[in-house]
């Protein structure tokens, strides 16, 4: 693990260089930031966009938006790229950029992640569930029959956190193929007594929980089988740190 200081420029050159290195190698790169709202730059935004952050009213979402264009910008554009740009969209509204790497963008309260592979699918999603309520009037919607016995079954304190698991996986996998979180939720299984289950339902896919060694947040990413590690940088408060957190052969 490497530790340094996150200079704005510094973090932005050490990032694309370990993103590059990741895909060189065949694997993911994932980018998670908290409460980094200094390294949001509104210069690289479209006219559109600027009109669509100005309708944010919480400056929070405001701050996301402007730092997850930045972020595929520094990590998925071509290098040296200046310009502003637009996202084009998928069959399901999933955003990409011509001639560039897969990404997928998660954001939740002061934490946002980003996920680049050399192509899809590749799913991120990262949730602190700060404004859910009681998980259980949620279970009944969103989980599949095996995982709702999985929840059931286990110790009272382990509940909510396999219920999190359980949201945080299956919209990483929604990602990762394309559509919305409302899509045939209960239809999926991500096998919640597996770590990193390998699905072929809605598609083939492993799926790994990212252990950001924080209580507060639950992030789970959502890739093809062929991929053989994963590398991630983690920033917060800025500083960050980087390793590979798995590979597999």
């Amino acid at each position: 693990m490497t530790t340094l200081r996150a200079a704005t420029q510094a973090l932005w050159q050490e990032a694309r260089h370990a993103c590059d290195d990741a895909l060189a190698r065949g694997f993911t790169f994932v980018l998670v930031l908290h409460a980094a709202e200094a390294f949001a730059d509104d210069r690289l935004l479209t006219d559109e966009d600027r009109e669509r952050s100005a309708r944010f009213h919480q400056p929070s979402d405001r701050h996301n938006f402007v730092l997850g264009r930045t972020m595929v910008h520094q990590l998925v554009r071509a290098r040296g790229a200046s310009t502003p740009y637009a996202f084009c969209r998928g069959p399901y509204g999933k955003p990409f950029l011509p001639d560039a790497p897969a990404f997928s963008l998660s954001h939740s309260d002061r934490w946002i992640a980003c996920a680049v592979s050399v192509r899809d699918p590749i799913g991120m999603d990262i949730e602190t569930f700060s404004r859910v309520g009681d998980y259980r009037t949620l279970q009944d919607d969103v989980t599949h029959l095996a995982e709702r016995r999985c929840i059931e079954e286990a110790m009272p304190h382990e509940r909510l956190p396999l219920f999190k698991r359980c949201w945080t996986r299956k919209e990483a996998v929604l990602k990762a193929v394309g559509k919305g979180i409302a899509d045939d939720l209960k239809g999926i299984d991500v096998r919640l007594n597996h770590d990193e289950p390998l699905l072929s339902h809605p598609a083939p896919l492993r799926v790994i929980d990212m252990r950001l060694q924080d209580d507060q947040v639950t992030a789970a990413l959502a890739q093809a089988p062929w991929v053989t590690g994963t590398v991630v940088m983690v920033v917060r408060d800025g500083v960050h740190a980087r390793k590979t957190v798995l590979q597999w052969r």
